[in-house]
């Protein structure tokens, strides 16, 4: 009996949650054509680790894994896996060697760099202290304010300045050149996710692309969709008063990946909030976070038209608007600088005490209802 084995890399803020979560709903459906696996994260970095050191221990973890697994069909999960190509690359030689899998898809999904890093920003760095301090000291560094900026404009000021672009091509082209030695029997395939002016079904493509096949009529039925984007106006007053803390003051605030579901009942208390953040765009413009976002995709635009080529991706997602611009650092600067002095400081105080009190009332009501 032929068997294929499916090794989804994500990578993260692309889709994988929602991804996984439909993959559980069609493997329970499936009456045993598809068995699916979320892979452990902490095994996964034990298994990277003792490979590096020819340990033989390093594949105990995916041997148990994989030997659990009785279906014709098979995939196996894990965002992190995108970001380590040569683990994949052992993974997929395993399950060839000792696991009777005759084919191996490795499926992959991308985003444009902008969306990632705002996503990013949305579920992850408006919390997380460490990174908020470090775009603070890159602000500083230049000669500017960082209280005239929200921490989303300063988070891609920072990544504009000093930051590294996600290059999807050198993933893609590691995990390429590390299964061609397995023929034909291993195979690469990867697309951007689906976008509300390219949208596709997810699901459906992953299932197309690996060559799962299944007897399931109406896919969209097991369409799920996770990670809900928080309220802004939690993101925004969260993101303000970690930002001013001293760098050993504490907070009560969950850290990224803590307390999620804490976090998005406060976002149903957030009534008064959102009235007040009517007032953000007069306070802050868009213009520097779409000259931002467009100095970003232009500056990652090549190596995505590569990306694009080598993996056969339609470059419409990726594609800059036709305002986006490559902007030096000195450009880069000025823009800054001519926002900020455009920007009135009391004004923001003042909104960020109302908004800051606003979501503290929130949290407070929750924290006294349970």
């Amino acid at each position: 009996m032929s068997r294929r084995l499916v090794i989804h890399v994500g990578a993260q803020k692309c889709a994988s949650s929602s991804l996984q979560a439909s993959l559980r709903l069609v493997a329970q459906a499936s009456k045993g054509a598809l068995g699916f696996c979320f892979l452990n994260p902490a095994q996964l970095r034990n298994a990277e680790q003792a490979l590096r050191q020819n340990r033989d221990i390093a594949f105990d973890y995916i041997d148990r894994v994989l030997s659990a697994q009785l279906c014709p069909q098979v995939v196996v999960s894990h965002e992190m896996l995108g970001n380590r190509p040569a683990l994949v690359c052992s993974i997929a030689e395993r399950a060839l060697a000792q696991h009777n899998f005759d084919q191996i898809v490795v499926s992959g999904y991308s985003r444009l760099q902008s969306s990632y890093h705002i996503s990013a920003f949305s579920q992850w760095f408006f919390r997380d202290r460490k990174k908020l301090h470090e775009d603070l000291k890159v602000l500083a560094g230049y000669g500017l304010d960082w209280k005239k900026f929200t921490a989303l404009e300063r988070s891609l000021l920072a990544l504009s300045l000093v930051g590294q672009d996600r290059n999807w091509f050198g993933n893609y082209q590691r995990l390429c050149g590390g299964v061609k030695s397995m023929s034909e029997s291993v195979t690469v395939v990867s697309s951007h996710i689906p976008t509300r002016s390219l949208p596709y079904s997810l699901l459906e493509h992953f299932l197309s692309s690996t060559g799962l096949s299944l007897d399931l009529s109406d896919l969209s039925s097991f369409d799920v969709r996770k990670n809900l984007s928080f309220n802004q106006s939690l993101i925004y007053a969260m993101s303000a008063h970690l930002s001013a803390l001293r760098p050993r003051q504490q907070s009560f605030f969950p850290r990224p990946h803590e307390g999620n579901r804490w976090l998005f009942r406060v976002c149903k208390r957030l009534a008064a909030a959102d009235r007040l953040m009517s007032e953000f765009d007069a306070l802050f413009c868009p213009h520097l976070k779409q000259s931002l976002v467009g100095h970003l995709d232009s500056r990652a635009s090549s190596s995505n038209q590569q990306y694009c080529d080598l993996m056969s991706v339609d470059f419409n997602y990726f594609k800059p608007s036709e305002q986006a611009a490559l902007l030096t650092e000195d450009e880069l600067i000025a823009l800054a600088g001519d926002i900020a002095q455009s920007r009135n400081s009391q004004d923001i105080k003042q909104f960020n005490r109302q908004i800051e009190n606003a979501c503290m009332q929130s949290m407070r009501a929750e924290i006294v209802s349970t």
